[in-house]
């Protein structure tokens, strides 16, 4: 009669964990973050720099570089995302040519593009592998590390 006992809380513990993962399920994975880097969608524009922004783009991160720039050929405004300030040591100016590879979305019917690689004063600067993953995850060493190499 014991072993009824046992087995009957075991089943209710049981219930009452999986409805509480499933709470838990549904609350994490229903935020997506606004945008993301998307292979697919890549697309390479050069123009001129408008104008030079931080901001924040990322919740509890730091504020990012972004670069508006109005295309050449179209005359299409850009707002292109670069990386954290703090992991970018180039200088921007208004007015300089730029060539931007990365990943187009839209937002509040803006273009935006995440930028993957630049092209700027006859050099080019990776700020993301061919996957799109940035070049300055993965913590303070890693970051030193690139900074000393050829990529930035």
């Amino acid at each position: 009669m014991e072993y009824v006992f046992w087995k009957e809380e075991v089943r209710k513990s049981f219930f009452i964990i999986l409805f509480i993962l499933a709470v838990f399920q549904g609350t994490v994975f229903s935020q997506k973050p606004d945008h993301f880097y998307n292979v697919d969608t890549e697309k390479k524009i050069r123009g001129t720099i408008q104008k030079i922004v931080m901001e924040s783009r990322y919740k509890d991160a730091s504020p990012f570089l972004i670069v508006v720039l109005e295309e050449k050929k179209t005359e299409e405004v850009y707002n292109v995302e670069i990386s954290p300030v703090r992991f970018f040591a180039h200088d921007f100016h208004k007015g300089e040519e730029l060539e931007v590879t990365g990943s187009l979305y839209f937002k509040e019917g803006e273009k935006n593009i995440i930028a993957r690689q630049i092209r700027f004063r006859g050099e080019i600067i990776m700020l993301r592998d061919k996957k799109g993953f940035p070049a300055w995850r993965g913590g303070e060493m890693k970051q030193k590390k690139r900074r000393k190499g050829k990529r930035f």
